[in-house]
């Protein structure tokens, strides 16, 4: 589907010339800073170099005095604690974040990942129940609780308190528990974008401001909530952005031994961006709760036996290898699904069933079916005699609003604007299904979907200097400093119109390789299109084109050039 191309708003040339004058940079990465807000040199000093001084007090969060005073009281009695997390990333993290940090307070706490299948997504009744007969005093759910009234009501009777760190959009009515949530309507925290795991070391946070111990122990584990904000897809800006910055210098300067062991497996070596924790990381983490065991992730970040180690990693690689079939081969039978489906051009939604499907990957799914098929997805399959799945969709469209629409069909739904989890009853799913196209297409006013591309502004070859050795040494050290770049602060995309074909050839009957030239500069830049042989039937050599594209390294034989990354091309005007 041929995508919208969008150019942002451009920022003043005379603001732009001043900021590039005063930074000693190209304009065009001046106006790559204002368009992100950053307008002066302390400002940008700020951006390139985060540190932890910008991070906002954690007592503005509601009712965190209340939940470190809660937490301060099991230290100092040594109650017996049950840290509860989802098995994703954000989850999994997030308790080895509390019950590592816990450990420096001389609390040593029981960690409990709850089965996907038996259990299902939350803090389950089955969960509650071991809590009782663990005889725990202090329950704290993370990544997880907001919505689990009934759960926590359940703990609450057999004499439980509970705290709940969670990130999820809340409802009206909230849990009988201490609630650390910023999304919660009253809350006056300033940034609302936090992750689950975010979220716990905000407690973290203040609960070492509050016995006043020096904190700097604490930012030792700002890693796991790297891997979580990554894994997790929210905002990199602001509190997010400096948590991860900071969570990848950490990665990098002092891994810990659960990592270096996956990392081994996966071939890959340090130093990480925030894109290869995406890619290489969490998706394995995210296997051991898809395939197996959530509680798996916990016990091998928290591991120090080396042994221990290398034989959780080496299983969760292999959970990994079992997930990545399971997603191709679903992938293909969905798309089969909706090919034969003579209705499915007049939708507006995507929404697939089958009670085969794997439930460890149908999150997955969706997002894959995105990709060819723009539009708000549901998977669904069959779990418990109920069918349960993960819905995924994009901008300008919000998710959470959508099921919120449909809720009289659902038994129970929770997630964000872009990503959730439902489930529902085997008669339903027809109502379900006209009930949220109808949603979907209210909210879209009766238009269809189109991918767009959000283009930060054009750029001249010539703007990229003459000589090599020199000038793409500089713009690739600069646009490396505007990592972690995700959303909020997404990698900087360009465009160019009127570049020549020097050269081109398709590696891998899968991707275009093309040798660009422009009028005027005195340099032909390599290109490379991922996924897009599609379009050599269009092209020729001496043939001008338009690219959006980004700007990006390419290391072969030891030697780093600058490469651009095409993400759609048409024939010029």
């Amino acid at each position: 589907m041929k995508a919208n191309w969008h150019l942002r708003p451009q920022e003043p040339t005379v603001e732009t010339k001043a900021l590039a004058t005063a930074l000693q940079i190209p304009e065009f990465t001046a106006q790559l800073l204002l368009q992100r807000k950053v307008s002066s040199r302390s400002e940008a000093v700020s951006f390139f170099n985060p540190t932890k001084e910008p991070l906002h007090n954690p007592f503005l969060m509601q009712h965190m005095d209340r939940a470190v005073r809660r937490l301060q009281q099991a230290i100092a009695n040594q109650e017996r604690v049950l840290l509860y997390g989802d098995y994703d990333v954000d989850g999994t993290t997030a308790v080895a974040l509390m019950a590592e940090q816990l450990s420096n307070f001389g609390l040593q706490c029981q960690t409990y990942i709850p089965d996907r299948y038996k259990e299902g997504y939350g803090v389950s009744n089955q969960g509650i129940e071991f809590a009782i007969s663990e005889k725990i005093q202090l329950l704290i759910t993370l990544d997880c609780g907001i919505k689990a009234q009934e759960q926590l009501a359940m703990a609450a009777k057999a004499g439980i308190d509970s705290i709940v760190c969670d990130h999820h959009q809340p409802d009206s009515i909230l849990p009988v528990s201490i609630v650390l949530n910023p999304k919660q309507s009253d809350c006056k925290y300033p940034f609302k974008e936090l992750s689950g795991c975010g979220v716990a070391f905000k407690l973290l946070q203040a609960l070492y401001l509050k016995s006043n111990i020096d904190a700097n122990v604490l930012y030792k584990s700002l890693d796991l909530v790297a891997l979580s904000i990554g894994a997790d897809i929210v905002e990199l800006r602001d509190e997010n952005r400096t948590l991860c910055a900071l969570g990848l210098r950490q990665l990098n300067a002092s891994p810990r031994p659960a990592l270096l062991s996956i990392l081994a497996l996966a071939s890959k070596t340090l130093p990480l961006s925030l894109r290869d924790v995406v890619f290489t990381i969490a998706p394995r983490i995210n296997a051991a709760g898809r395939i197996a065991s959530g509680q798996r992730a916990v016990d091998w970040l928290l591991s120090t036996d080396q042994n221990e180690i290398e034989a959780l990693a080496l299983a969760i690689d292999t959970d990994n290898t079992t997930r990545r079939a399971l997603d191709q081969q679903t992938t293909q039978e969905a798309l089969q699904q909706i090919a034969a489906d003579p209705s499915y051009a007049t939708k507006y939604s995507t929404i697939v069933y089958s009670p085969s499907w794997h439930k460890g990957v149908v999150g997955i799914v969706a997002s894959r079916l995105i990709e060819t098929h723009y539009r708000p997805t549901i998977v669904l399959t069959k779990s418990n005699g109920l069918l349960t799945g993960s819905a995924r969709c994009m901008e300008p469209l919000n998710l959470y609003t959508l099921l919120e629409c449909c809720q009289e069909h659902l038994i129970q739904f929770g997630g964000h604007q872009f990503a959730a989890g439902l489930t529902l009853a085997p008669a339903s799913f027809n109502s379900f299904k006209i009930a949220f196209d109808a949603a979907v297409q209210k909210q879209l006013n009766n238009q269809m979907l189109v991918p767009k591309i959000k283009i930060d502004t054009e750029l001249l070859f010539l703007e990229l200097g003459s000589n090599p050795s020199i000038h793409f040494t500089k713009i690739l050290q600069i646009l490396a400093a505007f990592e972690p770049c995700g959303p909020g602060n997404l990698h900087p995309i360009f465009i160019t119109k009127n570049c020549y074909i020097q050269s081109m050839r398709v590696l891998k009957e899968a991707h275009l390789k093309l040798v660009l030239v422009q009028d005027g500069a005195l340099i032909a830049l390599d290109a490379i299109g991922f996924q897009m042989a599609h379009f050599e039937s269009q092209l020729a050599e001496g043939v001008a084109i338009d690219i959006v594209f980004q700007i990006t390294s390419n290391t072969y034989r030891s030697k780093t050039t600058l490469q651009l990354l095409i993400q759609d091309l048409c024939l010029s005007a």
